[in-house]
């Protein structure tokens, strides 16, 4: 019986690629690894690489309703294990004794470690769309940045937890401007991202949000200098950051 129901997660940046995050989405129906690959393959990018620190949330995910779920590491022919989107995975999170002469990875929900397991058992999954910020070096004012990235890429940067504001800091070096614009907006009495994304992730100063900005401070940009988010006047012309997808349909 075919089971459709995915469920967004969260998201997550970590050594394999420090400017890239991730956002895991569980699918609900038990299949082998190769299948299960294939299907994140098709409707997402590929079977999730993850860190230990994921393993919590991952693994409290209601639906999976079972002793462990595949994630996106394997054994290749020269018996090193490899994440499903490439590159060999140094995992920290084995549980003991592991790993055996299996050849997938499958986290228990109990011990929050991985084991080896047959591939062809049926298992329920972790797919992921992957996503990287990027500066555009030309000085724009908001509109003109939000429309940018709108038409080239996908939005302007939601900064929306800490591993993508880390991203921030990462790839703001680069940026001509000390200040980059986010799709940050201040409209009808509350600051709100462009996308539509909850605003629970604190990107200001210690001081915390700014509860009502004169006229010509309602737009907001991440001052890297300083690494928090800040309004300013939405006519100035800065660099800008910009979210796309890694891996391209």
């Amino acid at each position: 019986m075919k089971a459709s129901v995915i469920v967004l997660f969260f998201s997550s940046l970590f050594g394999l690629n420090v400017s890239v995050y991730r956002h895991h989405f569980l699918v609900d129906e038990a299949l082998t690894f190769q299948e299960a690959q294939q299907r994140c393959i098709q409707a997402f990018d590929y079977l999730s690489t993850v860190r230990s620190k994921d393993l919590q949330g991952l693994s409290s995910n209601p639906l999976i309703q079972g002793k462990s779920f595949w994630i996106g590491v394997q054994r290749d022919s020269a018996g090193k294990w490899i994440w499903s989107e490439g590159g060999e995975a140094m995992i920290t999170f084995w549980a003991n004794g592991e790993p055996d002469g299996d050849k997938c990875g499958g986290v228990s929900t109990s011990t929050l470690t991985l084991y080896a397991r047959p591939c062809d058992i049926h298992l329920k999954f972790y797919c992921m769309k992957v996503y990287e910020l990027i500066v555009v070096h030309q000085r724009s004012t908001w509109e003109e940045a939000f429309e940018y990235c709108r038409q080239n890429y996908i939005d302007l940067a939601i900064i929306n937890s800490e591993d993508i504001m880390e991203e921030a800091k990462i790839n703001s070096t680069v940026a001509d401007t000390d200040e980059v614009w986010t799709g940050l907006r201040f409209l009808a009495g509350h600051w709100f991202w462009v996308n539509g994304a909850g605003f629970s992730y604190n990107v200001w100063s210690s001081d915390g949000e700014i509860q009502c900005p004169a006229m010509n401070q309602r737009c907001g940009v991440f001052d890297r200098t300083q690494g928090v988010c800040k309004p300013t006047d939405c006519e100035r012309r800065l660099n800008f950051l910009c979210v796309k997808k890694k891996y391209e349909d």
